[in-house]
Protein backbone atom coordinates (compact mmCIF):
# COMPACT_ATOMS: atom_id res chain seq x y z
CA UNK A 1 0.00 0.00 0.00
CA UNK A 2 1.55 3.08 -0.78
CA UNK A 3 0.82 5.64 1.95
CA UNK A 4 2.00 9.04 3.08
CA UNK A 5 6.04 9.03 2.63
CA UNK A 6 5.60 10.71 7.00
CA UNK A 7 4.68 7.28 7.85
CA UNK A 8 7.93 5.86 7.32
CA UNK A 9 9.19 7.88 9.71
CA UNK A 10 6.81 7.43 12.40
CA UNK A 11 7.82 3.59 13.08
CA UNK A 12 5.92 1.09 14.93
CA UNK A 13 3.36 2.47 17.58
CA UNK A 14 5.44 1.54 21.04
CA UNK A 15 2.87 3.31 23.02
CA UNK A 16 0.31 1.17 20.85
CA UNK A 17 2.12 -2.00 21.80
CA UNK A 18 2.11 -0.95 25.68
CA UNK A 19 -1.84 -0.03 25.37
CA UNK A 20 -2.15 -3.80 24.16
CA UNK A 21 0.14 -5.76 26.45
CA UNK A 22 -2.53 -3.93 29.43
CA UNK A 23 -5.11 -5.17 28.48
CA UNK A 24 -4.03 -8.49 30.37
CA UNK A 25 -6.13 -8.35 33.65
CA UNK A 26 -3.03 -9.17 35.63
CA UNK A 27 -1.14 -6.36 34.04
CA UNK A 28 0.09 -3.52 36.51
CA UNK A 29 0.58 -0.80 34.17
CA UNK A 30 2.27 2.19 34.99
CA UNK A 31 3.09 3.21 31.29
CA UNK A 32 -0.61 5.18 30.22
CA UNK A 33 -1.07 9.03 31.32
CA UNK A 34 -4.86 8.20 32.52
CA UNK A 35 -6.87 9.71 35.25
CA UNK A 36 -8.66 7.45 38.29
CA UNK A 37 -11.38 6.06 36.37
CA UNK A 38 -13.01 5.65 39.45
CA UNK A 39 -12.95 9.55 40.19
CA UNK A 40 -14.69 10.27 37.47
CA UNK A 41 -17.75 12.97 38.33
CA UNK A 42 -20.06 10.56 36.12
CA UNK A 43 -23.58 11.11 38.07
CA UNK A 44 -23.05 15.00 37.96
CA UNK A 45 -22.13 14.33 33.84
CA UNK A 46 -25.12 12.06 33.78
CA UNK A 47 -27.31 14.74 35.00
CA UNK A 48 -25.21 17.61 32.57
CA UNK A 49 -25.97 15.70 29.45
CA UNK A 50 -29.99 14.90 29.99
CA UNK A 51 -30.78 18.60 31.44
CA UNK A 52 -28.85 19.43 27.51
CA UNK A 53 -31.13 16.59 26.34
CA UNK A 54 -34.33 17.78 27.95
CA UNK A 55 -33.47 21.62 27.60
CA UNK A 56 -31.57 22.33 23.84
CA UNK A 57 -32.13 18.51 22.84
CA UNK A 58 -32.42 18.93 19.02
CA UNK A 59 -30.10 22.24 18.40
CA UNK A 60 -27.40 20.00 20.79
CA UNK A 61 -28.04 17.24 17.61
CA UNK A 62 -27.10 19.66 14.64
CA UNK A 63 -24.50 20.89 13.13
CA UNK A 64 -22.69 23.85 14.66
CA UNK A 65 -19.84 26.32 14.57
CA UNK A 66 -16.57 25.20 14.02
CA UNK A 67 -14.39 27.43 16.96
CA UNK A 68 -16.88 25.90 19.50
CA UNK A 69 -20.38 26.31 21.09
CA UNK A 70 -20.63 30.17 21.87
CA UNK A 71 -21.28 30.00 25.37
CA UNK A 72 -18.64 27.54 26.07
CA UNK A 73 -16.37 29.55 24.74
CA UNK A 74 -17.73 32.63 26.59
CA UNK A 75 -17.40 30.88 30.16
CA UNK A 76 -13.56 29.74 29.07
CA UNK A 77 -12.92 33.51 28.09
CA UNK A 78 -13.71 34.43 31.30
CA UNK A 79 -11.01 32.53 33.19
CA UNK A 80 -8.38 33.09 31.02
CA UNK A 81 -5.89 36.77 30.76
CA UNK A 82 -3.61 37.40 27.58
CA UNK A 83 -0.95 39.33 28.76
CA UNK A 84 -2.63 40.73 31.71
CA UNK A 85 -5.88 41.39 30.18
CA UNK A 86 -9.03 39.71 29.49
CA UNK A 87 -8.99 37.08 26.99
CA UNK A 88 -12.79 37.06 24.63
CA UNK A 89 -14.26 34.79 22.94
CA UNK A 90 -12.92 35.34 20.02
CA UNK A 91 -9.54 34.14 21.65
CA UNK A 92 -11.08 30.58 22.45
CA UNK A 93 -11.68 27.76 19.68
CA UNK A 94 -12.50 24.14 21.29
CA UNK A 95 -11.02 21.39 19.59
CA UNK A 96 -11.06 17.46 20.12
CA UNK A 97 -9.14 16.98 22.98
CA UNK A 98 -5.70 18.99 23.48
CA UNK A 99 -4.23 16.45 21.35
CA UNK A 100 -6.40 17.62 18.36
CA UNK A 101 -4.83 21.29 19.67
CA UNK A 102 -1.48 20.17 19.05
CA UNK A 103 -1.91 18.99 15.17
CA UNK A 104 -3.93 21.59 14.13
CA UNK A 105 -1.25 23.74 15.33
CA UNK A 106 1.11 21.55 13.47
CA UNK A 107 -0.64 21.38 10.28
CA UNK A 108 -1.41 25.55 10.56
CA UNK A 109 1.89 26.95 10.83
CA UNK A 110 4.13 23.74 9.89
CA UNK A 111 5.95 23.20 6.07
CA UNK A 112 8.08 20.12 5.52
CA UNK A 113 11.33 20.88 6.96
CA UNK A 114 10.55 23.76 9.63
CA UNK A 115 12.14 23.32 12.88
CA UNK A 116 10.65 23.17 15.96
CA UNK A 117 12.12 23.70 19.75
CA UNK A 118 11.28 21.37 22.30
CA UNK A 119 12.63 20.62 26.07
CA UNK A 120 14.55 17.90 26.60
CA UNK A 121 12.74 15.44 27.07
CA UNK A 122 9.25 16.31 26.15
CA UNK A 123 5.29 14.91 25.53
CA UNK A 124 5.46 11.83 23.16
CA UNK A 125 2.53 13.08 21.83
CA UNK A 126 3.70 15.99 20.94
CA UNK A 127 6.60 14.63 18.84
CA UNK A 128 4.19 12.84 17.21
CA UNK A 129 1.79 15.55 16.48
CA UNK A 130 4.78 18.08 14.36
CA UNK A 131 6.51 15.09 13.27
CA UNK A 132 3.44 14.09 11.11
CA UNK A 133 4.11 17.45 9.20
CA UNK A 134 7.36 16.86 8.31
CA UNK A 135 8.92 19.17 11.22
CA UNK A 136 12.62 19.04 12.63
CA UNK A 137 13.39 19.21 16.23
CA UNK A 138 16.13 20.74 17.71
CA UNK A 139 15.76 20.01 21.89
CA UNK A 140 16.72 22.77 24.28
CA UNK A 141 18.86 21.63 27.72
CA UNK A 142 16.70 21.90 30.57
CA UNK A 143 17.41 22.12 34.06
CA UNK A 144 14.95 21.64 37.36
CA UNK A 145 12.99 24.34 36.01
CA UNK A 146 13.05 23.09 32.14
CA UNK A 147 14.38 24.71 29.49
CA UNK A 148 17.35 27.25 30.18
CA UNK A 149 17.04 30.35 28.63
CA UNK A 150 20.63 30.82 27.72
CA UNK A 151 20.80 27.54 26.05
CA UNK A 152 17.66 28.60 24.46
CA UNK A 153 19.04 31.98 23.16
CA UNK A 154 22.00 30.37 22.45
CA UNK A 155 19.96 27.75 19.66
CA UNK A 156 18.00 30.82 18.77
CA UNK A 157 21.18 31.91 17.47
CA UNK A 158 21.62 29.14 15.34
CA UNK A 159 18.57 28.48 13.87
CA UNK A 160 14.60 30.03 13.91
CA UNK A 161 11.99 28.09 14.84
CA UNK A 162 8.57 28.40 13.27
CA UNK A 163 7.66 27.76 17.53
CA UNK A 164 8.88 26.17 20.72
CA UNK A 165 6.57 23.98 22.75
CA UNK A 166 6.69 23.41 26.46
CA UNK A 167 4.72 22.20 29.41
CA UNK A 168 5.54 24.23 32.18
CA UNK A 169 3.35 22.78 34.95
CA UNK A 170 4.00 19.30 36.23
CA UNK A 171 5.83 18.27 32.87
CA UNK A 172 5.48 15.50 31.04
CA UNK A 173 7.52 13.10 31.07
CA UNK A 174 9.78 14.88 34.16
CA UNK A 175 6.95 16.36 36.80
CA UNK A 176 9.35 19.67 36.42
CA UNK A 177 7.82 23.00 37.12
CA UNK A 178 8.96 26.24 35.73
CA UNK A 179 9.20 28.61 38.66
CA UNK A 180 7.81 32.06 38.06
CA UNK A 181 11.70 33.92 37.85
CA UNK A 182 11.91 31.50 34.99
CA UNK A 183 8.89 32.22 32.90
CA UNK A 184 9.70 35.44 33.08
CA UNK A 185 13.19 35.19 31.80
CA UNK A 186 11.96 32.54 28.98
CA UNK A 187 9.35 35.60 28.08
CA UNK A 188 12.05 38.32 27.82
CA UNK A 189 14.00 36.04 25.31
CA UNK A 190 11.03 35.01 23.25
CA UNK A 191 9.92 38.78 23.01
CA UNK A 192 13.99 39.73 21.64
CA UNK A 193 14.01 37.08 19.24
CA UNK A 194 10.12 37.02 18.21
CA UNK A 195 9.40 33.94 18.88
CA UNK A 196 6.11 32.28 18.83
CA UNK A 197 5.58 29.51 22.17
CA UNK A 198 2.89 27.11 22.72
CA UNK A 199 2.06 26.44 26.01
CA UNK A 200 0.52 22.89 26.49
CA UNK A 201 -1.21 22.99 30.56
CA UNK A 202 -2.99 19.83 30.61
CA UNK A 203 -1.59 19.31 34.42
CA UNK A 204 -1.94 22.64 35.86
CA UNK A 205 -4.92 22.50 38.25
CA UNK A 206 -3.48 19.16 39.75
CA UNK A 207 -1.20 21.12 42.11
CA UNK A 208 -0.25 18.55 45.27
CA UNK A 209 2.03 21.79 47.04
CA UNK A 210 3.33 24.88 46.73
CA UNK A 211 1.68 28.23 45.02
CA UNK A 212 -0.26 28.18 41.35
CA UNK A 213 1.94 30.34 38.86
CA UNK A 214 0.35 32.20 36.15
CA UNK A 215 0.49 30.71 32.96
CA UNK A 216 3.03 32.29 30.45
CA UNK A 217 -0.36 33.47 28.41
CA UNK A 218 -1.26 35.67 31.59
CA UNK A 219 2.48 37.39 31.33
CA UNK A 220 3.40 37.83 28.10
CA UNK A 221 2.75 37.87 24.30
CA UNK A 222 2.87 35.71 21.46
CA UNK A 223 1.67 33.00 23.70
CA UNK A 224 -0.61 30.11 22.33
CA UNK A 225 -2.28 28.42 25.44
CA UNK A 226 -3.20 24.60 24.70
CA UNK A 227 -6.31 23.45 27.74
CA UNK A 228 -8.24 20.48 28.26
CA UNK A 229 -11.18 19.00 30.66
CA UNK A 230 -9.32 15.51 29.95
CA UNK A 231 -7.58 15.39 33.46
CA UNK A 232 -9.56 17.32 35.34
CA UNK A 233 -13.10 15.76 33.91
CA UNK A 234 -12.59 12.79 32.08
CA UNK A 235 -10.84 12.19 28.69
CA UNK A 236 -13.09 10.70 27.28
CA UNK A 237 -15.34 13.50 26.68
CA UNK A 238 -12.67 14.96 24.39
CA UNK A 239 -12.97 18.25 25.38
CA UNK A 240 -10.03 20.90 25.31
CA UNK A 241 -9.77 24.25 23.63
CA UNK A 242 -6.77 26.33 22.34
CA UNK A 243 -6.35 30.52 23.56
CA UNK A 244 -4.51 32.51 21.35
CA UNK A 245 -4.66 35.86 18.72
CA UNK A 246 -7.87 36.32 17.06
CA UNK A 247 -6.13 35.91 13.81
CA UNK A 248 -4.44 32.61 14.69
CA UNK A 249 -7.85 31.56 15.62
CA UNK A 250 -9.30 32.04 13.14
CA UNK A 251 -6.39 30.21 11.05
CA UNK A 252 -6.84 27.14 13.57
CA UNK A 253 -10.58 27.10 12.94
CA UNK A 254 -9.84 27.28 8.72
CA UNK A 255 -7.57 24.50 9.57
CA UNK A 256 -10.33 22.65 11.50
CA UNK A 257 -12.87 22.76 9.35
CA UNK A 258 -11.13 20.69 6.99
CA UNK A 259 -10.71 17.68 9.89
CA UNK A 260 -13.68 17.46 11.59
CA UNK A 261 -15.92 20.31 11.03
CA UNK A 262 -16.17 21.05 14.95
CA UNK A 263 -15.80 19.35 17.86
CA UNK A 264 -18.74 17.62 19.64
CA UNK A 265 -21.65 20.00 19.60
CA UNK A 266 -24.12 17.88 22.56
CA UNK A 267 -20.37 16.98 24.20
CA UNK A 268 -19.40 20.77 24.64
CA UNK A 269 -22.94 21.89 25.66
CA UNK A 270 -22.94 18.97 28.46
CA UNK A 271 -19.60 20.20 29.64
CA UNK A 272 -20.80 23.91 30.09
CA UNK A 273 -23.95 22.58 32.04
CA UNK A 274 -21.70 20.73 34.50
CA UNK A 275 -19.40 24.17 34.68
CA UNK A 276 -22.14 25.96 35.85
CA UNK A 277 -23.06 23.40 38.71
CA UNK A 278 -19.83 24.74 40.53
CA UNK A 279 -18.75 21.32 41.42
CA UNK A 280 -15.38 21.85 39.55
CA UNK A 281 -13.34 22.82 42.22
CA UNK A 282 -14.20 20.46 44.68
CA UNK A 283 -13.97 17.61 42.17
CA UNK A 284 -10.42 18.90 41.77
CA UNK A 285 -9.42 18.81 45.28
CA UNK A 286 -10.58 15.48 45.55
CA UNK A 287 -8.32 15.03 42.40
CA UNK A 288 -5.10 16.39 44.39
CA UNK A 289 -5.82 14.57 47.46
CA UNK A 290 -5.95 11.01 45.88
CA UNK A 291 -3.25 11.69 43.20
CA UNK A 292 -1.14 13.23 46.06
CA UNK A 293 -1.58 10.15 48.19
CA UNK A 294 -1.13 8.42 44.73
CA UNK A 295 2.35 10.05 44.65
CA UNK A 296 3.80 8.89 47.95
CA UNK A 297 2.87 5.54 47.54
CA UNK A 298 4.72 5.58 44.43
CA UNK A 299 7.81 7.67 46.18
CA UNK A 300 7.52 5.05 49.48
CA UNK A 301 7.80 2.04 46.99
CA UNK A 302 10.46 2.90 44.76
CA UNK A 303 12.41 3.97 48.00
CA UNK A 304 11.53 0.34 49.76
CA UNK A 305 12.29 -1.95 46.30
CA UNK A 306 14.69 0.16 44.26
CA UNK A 307 16.60 1.91 47.08
CA UNK A 308 19.81 3.94 45.59
CA UNK A 309 19.58 2.10 42.40
CA UNK A 310 17.20 5.01 41.17
CA UNK A 311 17.65 9.15 41.30
CA UNK A 312 13.91 10.33 40.95
CA UNK A 313 12.33 13.78 40.68
CA UNK A 314 9.38 13.81 42.85
CA UNK A 315 6.89 15.70 41.43
CA UNK A 316 4.65 18.64 43.10
CA UNK A 317 1.68 17.54 41.14
CA UNK A 318 0.18 15.98 37.78
CA UNK A 319 0.36 12.09 36.92
CA UNK A 320 4.43 11.46 36.31
CA UNK A 321 7.39 10.11 38.18
CA UNK A 322 10.25 10.39 36.53
CA UNK A 323 13.32 8.14 37.48
CA UNK A 324 16.63 7.02 36.11
CA UNK A 325 18.76 3.62 37.26
CA UNK A 326 22.31 4.14 38.14
CA UNK A 327 23.57 0.77 37.30
CA UNK A 328 21.78 -0.23 33.60
CA UNK A 329 22.67 1.62 30.29
CA UNK A 330 19.02 1.57 28.36
CA UNK A 331 15.60 1.18 29.85
CA UNK A 332 14.25 -0.36 26.84
CA UNK A 333 16.06 -3.77 27.34
CA UNK A 334 13.86 -4.39 30.29
CA UNK A 335 11.02 -3.78 28.98
CA UNK A 336 10.08 -7.55 27.97
CA UNK A 337 10.98 -9.07 31.31
CA UNK A 338 8.47 -6.82 32.86
CA UNK A 339 6.08 -7.60 30.39
CA UNK A 340 7.03 -11.10 31.92
CA UNK A 341 6.27 -9.55 35.56
CA UNK A 342 2.88 -7.77 34.01
CA UNK A 343 4.25 -4.39 35.39
CA UNK A 344 4.83 -2.00 32.32
CA UNK A 345 6.69 1.27 31.80
CA UNK A 346 7.75 4.09 29.42
CA UNK A 347 11.26 4.02 28.64
CA UNK A 348 12.76 7.31 28.52
CA UNK A 349 13.97 7.14 25.27
CA UNK A 350 10.67 7.86 23.50
CA UNK A 351 10.46 11.18 24.87
CA UNK A 352 13.62 12.57 22.63
CA UNK A 353 14.16 12.82 19.49
CA UNK A 354 17.68 11.39 18.87
CA UNK A 355 17.27 8.32 19.48
CA UNK A 356 19.63 8.51 22.72
CA UNK A 357 20.09 5.33 24.76
CA UNK A 358 18.82 6.40 28.22
CA UNK A 359 18.09 4.72 32.05
CA UNK A 360 15.18 7.12 31.90
CA UNK A 361 11.61 5.43 32.33
CA UNK A 362 8.23 7.39 33.16
CA UNK A 363 5.52 5.91 35.71
CA UNK A 364 2.15 6.88 36.22
CA UNK A 365 0.75 6.91 39.64
CA UNK A 366 -2.92 8.49 39.30
CA UNK A 367 -4.45 4.99 38.13
CA UNK A 368 -3.13 2.87 40.32
CA UNK A 369 -4.40 2.48 44.12
CA UNK A 370 -1.22 2.67 47.02
CA UNK A 371 -1.42 -1.27 47.29
CA UNK A 372 -1.38 -1.60 43.06
CA UNK A 373 1.38 0.56 43.39
CA UNK A 374 3.19 -1.28 45.98
CA UNK A 375 2.78 -4.69 44.47
CA UNK A 376 3.89 -3.12 41.05
CA UNK A 377 7.16 -1.33 42.25
CA UNK A 378 8.09 -4.71 43.73
CA UNK A 379 7.46 -6.47 39.78
CA UNK A 380 9.66 -3.89 38.53
CA UNK A 381 12.34 -4.09 40.92
CA UNK A 382 12.54 -7.67 40.54
CA UNK A 383 12.50 -7.42 36.49
CA UNK A 384 15.44 -4.97 36.51
CA UNK A 385 17.36 -4.98 39.46
CA UNK A 386 16.72 -9.10 40.05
Amino acid sequence: MRYAKWMANMGESFIGEMLKAAQNPDMISFAGGLPAHELFPDQVLQRSFQRVFEEQGKPALQYAQTAGHPPLREWLAKGHLRNGKPAGMENIVITTGSQQGLSLLGQTFLDPGDVVFLEMPTYLGAIQAFQAFGAQFRMIPCDDQGIIPEELEKMLGEVTPKFLYLIPNYQNPTGKVMGLARRLQLLRVAQIYDLLIVEDNPYGELRFEGEALPNLVELGENVIYLGTFSKVLAPGLRVGYVVADADIVDHLCQTKEGVDLHSNNLTQRAVLEFLKEGVLPGHIHTLRTVYKERREAMVEAIEKYLGDQVEMIVPSGGLFLWARFKNIANSFDYVEETIRQNVLYVPGAVFYTDQRVTPEIRLNYSCSTPEVIDEGIKRLARAIVG
